[in-house]
């Protein structure tokens, strides 16, 4: 009995274990359950979250390129509007200087000349899409520079006060251009700050120069491309304003208020500088040619490959030479090494030339158009943090603001015709 009771007794407990299992089991199941419909549940939410935030992001997309769209027509609107009314003071100016009726130009005065300028600075602000609208102001340009004995054309620009040629060349590995600059006074020798602020934000060489009237410009000197600020760390001054003072590290290109250029010996103070009449500085290099010969070209320029280059050269005062180096195989073109470029500039007869920032930066822009094959963001402009430019005098008349060139380059025979054709 006692064996019995106690079978019986263990099979009870077993059993009451078994419900409690079982218990468990579906306790833990319903709970599983639950957990897999809370976590459905969730993931739908979440699902529904995300397709809403989806369609608002996209939503806000829309309304983003609608806005921005309606931004762009407005800006274009107004581009149009501006280039219209710039299109008809051009029109209004060429005609006071041009009668189209009886073919006849006016004299060749200091008032018409500068008329005759600001037509041709407003000119070449016009945007692409008014093309054919410039090829009519140029025919007018055309006549009136053939009776006041100019030469002006794609490639070429003249005043009574400024003269410059553009010329390609091609030595069958590289490609470059040659500008022949020449000055009738020590102030349309230029230099710029991009944006008029000691760093960012950096601009393009074309917008720069328009917004200064300049005729034709390079970019100028190094830059970081963080901050924008020309030449870290060295000297600045431009227009005779310091903007960094520091003592020369030996490869600062200094340009002075009698249009003369020469580098600044290492150790040279901003004070030296100043006392020595130096208006700007532009700062990368290397010193190409100076006093007429070969410079040394120091061993911290270890680039020797050939490469894109901008370059200034001077034989005097109010003569200068702009030269912009094509390369990375662009048009076919390999660029130039120092020494290469150091000979251009020998072969030109400067007596002082200096590189400016290359690579990427290279940018000739001359009557509004960029003349180089640039290399940057697809062929775009790279935007610079400082230029070097030219300016057409204005009227040319001689007084107390303008100093005139001792050697000067734009003298003329009696009979009005240039000694420099």
């Amino acid at each position: 009995m006692l064996v019995l009771a106690a079978v019986l007794g263990g099979s009870a407990f077993y059993g009451i274990w078994r419900v409690r299992e079982y218990q468990k089991e579906q306790f833990l199941k319903t709970q599983a359950l639950q957990e897999q419909r809370i976590k459905e549940k969730a993931e739908a939410e979440e699902k529904k979250r995300q397709e809403t935030e989806k369609k608002k992001r996209q939503q806000e997309e829309v309304q983003k390129k609608l806005q921005k769209a309606r931004e762009e027509a407005e800006t274009a609107k107004k581009e149009k509007e501006e280039a219209e009314k710039r299109t008809q003071n051009i029109r209004n100016l060429l005609h006071s200087l041009y009668d189209e009726s009886s073919d006849s130009v006016v004299m060749n005065t200091s008032k018409n000349a500068k008329i005759f300028q600001d037509a041709q600075n407003e000119m070449w602000k016009l945007p692409g899409s008014f093309e054919k609208q410039r090829r009519e102001f140029q025919e007018i340009i055309d006549r009136i520079s053939e009776e006041w004995d100019y030469l002006n054309d794609d490639l070429h620009y003249e005043t009574s006060t400024l003269k410059v040629s553009a010329e390609q060349k091609d030595t069958g590995y590289t490609k470059y251009w040659v500008c022949h600059v020449e000055t009738f006074s020590t102030s349309q020798l230029c230099s710029a700050l991009c944006g008029g602020t000691y760093g960012n934000p950096r601009r393009t060489v074309s917008e720069e120069l328009a917004d200064h009237n300049g005729v034709i410009g390079v970019n100028g000197s190094g830059f970081s491309y963080g901050n924008g600020i020309p030449a870290p760390g060295k000297t600045m001054i431009k227009n005779g304003k310091v903007y960094n003072d520091i003592y020369s590290n030996g490869n600062i290109l200094c340009v002075t208020g009698d249009g003369g250029m020469f580098t600044a010996e290492a150790g040279m103070t901003t004070e030296d500088m100043l006392n020595r009449d130096v208006k700007d500085t532009y700062c990368f290099g290397p010193t190409l040619v100076a006093e007429g010969k070969a410079a040394v070209i120091d061993s911290c320029f270890r680039q020797r490959a050939r490469y894109q280059r901008t370059a200034v050269g001077m034989v005097s005062p109010g003569n200068y030479y702009l030269v912009a180096v094509d390369g990375k195989g662009a048009g076919g073109s390999q660029g130039m090494t120092y020494e290469e470029l150091q000979q251009v500039f020998l072969d030109l007869g400067c007596q002082y030339a200096y590189h400016l920032d290359g690579g990427g930066s290279t940018t000739l822009v001359f009557k509004g158009h960029v003349l180089n094959m640039l290399t940057d963001n697809g062929g775009k402009e790279r935007p610079c943090a400082d230029i070097l430019y030219f300016i057409d005098a204005g009227d040319g008349a001689e007084g107390d603001e303008i100093l005139i060139h001792e050697d000067e380059a734009m003298i003329r025979r009696p009979g009005g015709k240039s000694i420099l054709k």
